[in-house]
């Protein structure tokens, strides 16, 4: 169609939104899907699929050996029990995708701290023995389980893939009640101002200097003791390095790798998801996949060029199945140079796609996209699936960004340090910049003969 041909569907009257007619969204789960198809699986071998990755947590993708045995090992945890081995399933939610990346850095640090720490403080804990003569023995063995929950669930925690930073935060606050650096508040936790479970626990059990009599029960004090400087040891380790821990805090500039990589790994496959989702509510408003390939989409003016629906859409799920994961493997150099420029481009073109609230053009305007694509472009079904689509993809951007080498300061093999290309430009920038300034004195005094 050129320009000076009429728009067919300008003549029509505006079509009812498609949401209207048909509020749910359904799907016939007995249908063979195209990535089955490809594959050659059949009904049976999809069911199977798919009942593989809702147990493992992670999304197939053909010959992905690696991805496979990292999520199998991820989801189920081997034990020997009286000469064979026990498999126990982490419950979904638990388990996450974890093909790219490892617990490593300050983590790996607290996890191998938590196991023994863990170990030793539940076997002090079993061998404590009230002091108190008047202690409620329901109570003191409440607190001592109490105690014990919160150390177990603190190691499940540091050796998980992806930490959760807000439920550890909080199982120190029932452990350990700490100091919020308020007015009165001690700086340093000891046995005797520890708060939380095991302040209860010592207040329940009597393991205070002034019940101490016999070496024995000095021992049991002692245990005590040990009991608390251990885990305010981890909750001091974990202040210093939470931050870096986090991929998702957005204070955390160039945190550990690791961490980063398993983020990285979530986000690609929740966009992997989200373009199976988007395809499903295009082809819920007539919009076929044989369409979508000619559908022409708007390009942002500084990349230029020009795309269609299915070339961006089929893009974006390469990169989150395949591409996005062979860069990251290459380390902080492929995510710096090659991973994040990828993921730019695709947020930038996806969020160029055209809105639900883009104004319609007043005349019959064919070369507006508000009016080339079909109605069912702007239904709230496919507007929203966009929008998620597109909120995933800037979060990758933001993950990615954050992953580079420290290029500030180059150390050199003497000790000393040189400045970097970048930190030498702006020096001899601002050199120049203050010798043509006519008002300093070294100017004035030039201009004087002295």
């Amino acid at each position: 169609m050129t320009s000076k041909e009429p728009d067919r569907g300008a003549a029509l009257e505006n079509p009812h939104d498609i949401d209207a007619a048909f509020p749910i969204l359904t799907r016939d789960v007995g249908t063979i899907s195209s990535s089955s198809t490809e594959r050659g699986e059949g009904e049976l071998g999809r069911l199977a699929s798919d009942a593989i990755s809702s147990v493992l947590g992670w999304k197939f993708r053909p010959g992905d050996a690696k991805g496979f045995a990292a999520a199998l090992a991820g989801s189920f945890e081997l034990t020997q029990v009286e000469g064979h081995t026990q498999a126990n399933w982490r419950p979904r939610g638990y388990a996450v995708q974890a093909d790219l990346g490892a617990v490593t850095g300050g983590q790996a640090s607290l996890a191998a701290r938590a196991r023994t720490a863990v170990k030793d403080s539940l076997t002090l804990l079993d061998s404590l023995t009230p002091l108190r003569v008047d202690f409620d023995p329901q109570d003191a063995e409440g607190f001592r389980s109490l105690v014990r929950e919160d150390m177990q669930a603190l190691l499940r925690e540091f050796e998980s893939p992806l930490i959760r930073v807000p439920k550890v935060d909080q199982l120190f606050d029932m452990l350990l009640d700490p100091p919020r650096g308020g007015e009165g508040e001690p700086d340093v936790i000891t046995d005797e101002n520890v708060g939380g479970h095991l302040g209860r626990l010592r207040d329940e059990f009597g393991m205070i200097s002034r019940l101490v009599n016999t070496i024995e029960e000095e021992r049991v004090q002692t245990s005590f003791i040990t009991l608390v400087d251990w885990n305010v040891g981890l909750y001091d380790g974990w202040t210093r390095v939470k931050r870096k821990i986090d991929p998702f805090d957005p204070d955390n500039d160039n945190g550990f790798f690791g961490p980063a990589l398993i983020a990285l790994s979530q986000l690609l496959a929740a966009t992997a998801a989200q373009v199976d989702e988007l395809w499903v509510a295009l082809d819920s408003v007539m919009i076929t996949a044989g369409e979508r390939e000619v559908l022409r989409v708007p390009v942002p003016a500084q990349l230029g060029g020009s795309i269609t629906l299915g070339g961006l859409t089929r893009w974006v799920h390469e990169f989150a199945l395949n591409d996005g994961k062979k860069m990251a493997e290459l380390g902080k150099d492929g995510v710096d140079n090659a991973f994040v420029f990828v993921a730019r481009r695709l947020e930038r073109l996806v969020r160029a796609l055209p809105r639900r609230t883009t104004p319609v053009p007043a005349e019959d305007d064919t070369v507006s996209f508000r009016n080339t694509l079909p109605a069912g472009f702007f239904s709230r079904r496919v507007q929203v699936a966009i929008d998620e689509l597109h909120d995933d993809l800037q979060e990758i951007v933001r993950i990615a960004e954050n992953v580079h080498h420290e290029d500030d300061v180059v150390p050199q093999s003497n000790g000393s340090a040189k400045l970097s290309d970048g930190q030498l430009d702006e020096l001899v920038a601002r050199l120049k910049a203050e010798l043509s300034t006519p008002n300093t004195p070294r100017s004035r005094a030039k201009r004087s003969g002295k």
